[in-house]
């Protein structure tokens, strides 16, 4: 009878009928449809187990080896996709005779995650050392192309050296994230060279409080909660720049945020001077470097290299302050738009106006919040967001481009139009960075006091509360700026 009432419980789930008879009535043994019944019963749990379980997401990489002297290697490289919600198994690339790093090689392999990575951010390639000697182990990586699960291809350019090269002169970093360049990048490799500058300037009511002042030296500066730092590489082509914002309300725990941003952007700086060419890793370095030495609260964070040999930028952004590069429309074929009047206050005349340049916004950053007001941002407690969840991209730059990072101070209160219009105008001028950097400081302030103005804060508040508001959003103001020119010397 045990057997015919597990048989009963069990057989409405399994599909199965049981006579309500006795158990000498059954046509049936007890003991048959006790075996009948959990035989069914582990077929149907392994079928819901093959259902519920998680299904592999399968990437495709193609790897080129660079086809210059020396390029190929002997010694392996891990591979691992990052993506915007998770990372992939990381594989081994070359440690078979057959599967070699030889030069001019192209090697396809096949990389499993256990979720969907979402957006693929960026492929983390290491180069393995060896254990006897490095001879023959440096290798020059051309690119990386990876082919999601729905057949989207997506391009990871290096064209960079792993360790010394064979052939001496050149080496490289064991460690490199590729950052996926955009469909409609050109990749025009020409040598540039940057100049830059910047400003910051502190929120009116910290300087009537606390007397803090904005600091503006050349290749560092803060103000408030904000900091910047730019800098040359002195032993690479990069040049490095950054902006932190540090959040305020850490003050009510006795906690200045500033110390934090001033120590993000110090390190960044340092790790630019030191060679690094990875922004990743350049942040990676400051956020390291920061909880290293037991700096308290967080901060937002962007930050640029451009590789002033191929003209390629490469950003990484983790928070709401970001970066714009604006072009000129007329070094631009693919733009539509020549010549157009700007909407700020420059738009006096249709003479003047034909003779301003139109600039428009070519790439931007994008912008991490978990909710309107709470950022993505560094930081030493636990809550705080990491290096791998940072936004990154690459583009090209030409002669002509103009590179202008802020903090939200600029952001909120100063729309992409309103500051490429300001550029533009100041372009016409022939003026440099740094009065382009004021420009744009002094714009954002006034807008940030001004009650009446649509300013980008204004409908992002509007829009979360379902209710108007207008009016700027008085903050500290971080504003650097970066003219890119062609290198004369690369010319000669």
């Amino acid at each position: 009878m045990a057997f015919t009432r597990i048989a009963r419980f069990l057989g409405p789930l399994l599909d199965f009928q049981v006579s309500s008879t006795g158990a000498k009535g059954n046509t049936t043994s007890g003991a048959a449809l006790a075996a009948l019944a959990f035989g069914q019963r582990r077929a149907w749990l392994s079928q819901a187990a093959l259902q519920h379980a998680p299904a592999h997401h399968r990437y495709t990489l193609t790897i080129t080896t660079g086809n210059l002297r020396g390029a190929g290697s002997l010694a392996p490289a891990w591979l691992q996709l990052v993506g915007t919600q998770g990372k992939s198994e990381r594989i081994i690339v070359g440690e078979k005779d057959e599967d070699r790093l030889a030069r001019g090689s192209v090697r396809t392999v096949s990389v499993r995650a256990q979720e969907d990575l979402g957006q693929v951010r960026f492929v983390n390639v290491q180069r393995l050392g060896s254990s006897i000697s490095d001879a023959g182990t440096g290798w020059f990586l051309e690119h990386v192309i990876v082919q999601t699960p729905e057949r989207q291809r997506l391009y990871f350019p290096c064209h960079a050296w792993f360790g010394e090269a064979d052939c001496g002169g050149r080496r490289g970093p064991l460690e490199r994230n590729l950052l996926p360049v955009a469909p409609e990048d050109d990749l025009v490799a020409e040598p540039v060279r940057l100049s830059a500058s910047g400003v910051a300037v502190p929120h009116p009511d910290k300087v009537k409080h606390d007397g803090a002042k904005g600091v503006n030296r050349k290749g560092f500066g803060h103000g408030g909660e904000d900091a910047y730092f730019y800098c040359a590489g002195s032993t690479t082509a990069m040049f490095g720049l950054g902006v932190a914002d540090g959040v305020f309300m850490w003050r009510e725990l006795g906690i200045d945020s500033g110390d934090f941003s001033r120590a993000l952007m110090r390190l960044a700086r340092d790790s630019v001077l030191a060679g690094s060419v990875d922004v990743v890793r350049v942040m990676q370095d400051a956020a390291s470097g920061a909880l290293a030495a037991g700096v308290q609260g967080s901060s937002t964070a962007c930050i640029v290299l451009v590789n002033q040999e191929t003209g390629q930028l490469f950003a990484a952004n983790l928070g709401d302050s970001g970066c714009l590069l604006l072009r000129n429309a007329a070094n631009d074929p693919h733009a539509h738009a020549q010549v157009r009047s700007p909407s700020g206050p420059h738009a006096a005349g249709a003479a003047a106006a034909a003779t301003v340049p139109h600039y428009y916004v070519k790439f931007r950053t994008n912008q991490l919040e978990h909710d309107f007001g709470r950022p993505y941002q560094l930081g030493h407690h636990p809550t705080a967001d990491s290096v791998d969840m940072c936004d990154v991209a690459t583009q090209s730059v030409r002669p002509g481009d103009v590179l202008v990072l802020g903090t939200d101070g600029l952001y909120d209160n100063l729309s992409d139009v309103e500051i490429a219009d300001e550029v533009a105008a100041c372009r016409a001028k022939g003026v440099g960075p740094m009065v382009i950097a004021q420009r744009l400081a002094r714009m954002a302030f006034d807008a940030s006091y001004d009650k009446h103005r649509r300013t980008p804060y204004a409908a992002s508040a509007s829009e979360h509360f379902d209710m108007v508001y207008s009016g700027g959003k008085p903050d500290d103001i971080t504003v650097l700026c970066a003219v890119v020119e062609r290198d004369k010397n690369a010319l000669l």
